[in-house]
């Protein structure tokens, strides 16, 4: 039996076919996610990005109904991770985290060599916290303030050494930036970990260190440090007795802080999704509890602001490296 199509059926039918794909984009995104979602954190277990990465992908796990799982990926300054991300199939199934020294310092210390884009190679979704570094010295040194330990640095010019857990961190950096702004000379000393600086601080082996604030503040608290300052413009909410270093040095402002990147490409639905869902969970009042614990705040952000981050603290930390001659011996 021969069957015919009119005409209004035929153009009905079309207009079916042309509408299907759209129906299909617009509920892309709420769909997501569909399987587990991998999450590259590209520093060990234990630090503060991994610790801020997990409480996050807990709660994306519970909203989403599928899990964020963390994969540590460190070495390189964060280099090697990232660069995994951007490799990645940009299909919202690969995730990861970013830092200062990935997208801030490197790109200024490694430049041609550094293994990735800091920003043709991402989609930029959220900031996620942010958290001072801390000034701590040993109670051995004559200062009970910024002023006086800048007074003591100037009388005993070679005299003290810093401590940081790492070359070209912001933690190394902040030492660096305020032996330029006070006008004051120190040596730097590299620890393999905060955990190895803060032993040695106690032990008097160094008697000045920046480090990120969880490290020291618990050894701040029991007395056996002395804390000086902090390294953003803002005090600590833990510490609100914690002067800021800017408070004596104007303009000081460095913070140790992480947001989520994207592989180039991931579809803007799943994006914006992801984007939506992060604000929500740093703005949930137990996350931002569990991250003041930390010394830490919460920041949501839309993906230009994350990306506004990074341009700025890229410029940022240019000058301060030009500045103090660092170099990355490859």
């Amino acid at each position: 039996m021969r069957r015919s199509i009119t005409r209004r059926a035929a153009l009905g039918l079309a207009g079916g076919a042309l509408a299907a794909p759209f129906a299909s984009r617009s509920s892309f995104g709420q769909a997501y996610p569909t399987k587990p979602v991998t999450v590259i954190i590209p520093f060990g277990a234990g630090g503060t990005t991994d610790l801020v990465g997990r409480i996050i992908c807990e709660k994306l796990t519970q909203r989403l109904g599928k899990a964020f799982v963390i994969e540590n990926r460190a070495g390189a300054g964060g280099n090697t991770g990232v660069a995994a991300l951007s490799y990645a199939t940009p299909d919202g199934y690969t995730i990861g985290m970013t830092t200062p020294s990935t997208h801030g310092i490197n790109p200024n210390l490694y430049k041609e060599k550094l293994p990735f884009k800091p920003f043709e190679d991402f989609e930029f979704l959220s900031l996620a916290s942010s958290q001072p570094n801390f000034l701590c010295i040993h109670p051995s040194i004559p200062a009970q303030n910024v002023a006086e330990l800048i007074a003591y640095l100037k009388a005993n010019p070679g005299k003290e050494n810093f401590g940081s857990s790492g070359i070209g961190t912001s933690i190394h950096l902040s030492g660096e930036l305020f032996m330029q702004l006070a006008g004051v000379t120190m040596q730097h000393v590299t620890y393999r970990s905060s955990g190895a600086l803060v032993q040695d601080l106690i032990a008097g082996n160094v008697r000045i260190s920046f480090d990120n604030f969880t490290s020291p503040y618990p050894h701040y608290k029991a007395g056996t440090l002395r804390g000086l300052a902090v390294t953003t413009m803002e005090r600590a909410k833990i510490a609100p007795e914690v002067p800021t270093l800017a408070e004596t040095l104007p303009g000081f402002d460095i913070s140790s802080w992480n947001g989520f990147l994207a592989p180039k490409g991931t579809p803007k639905e799943i994006c914006d999704r992801l984007t939506g869902e992060m604000q929500a969970v740093l703005k949930d009042p137990a996350v931002v509890s569990r991250f003041e614990e930390l010394g830490a705040a919460a920041t949501p952000s839309s993906g230009a602001e994350a990306r506004k981050k990074a341009e700025t603290e890229i410029a940022k930390f240019k000058g301060i490296i030009d500045k103090a001659g660092i170099t990355i011996q490859n």
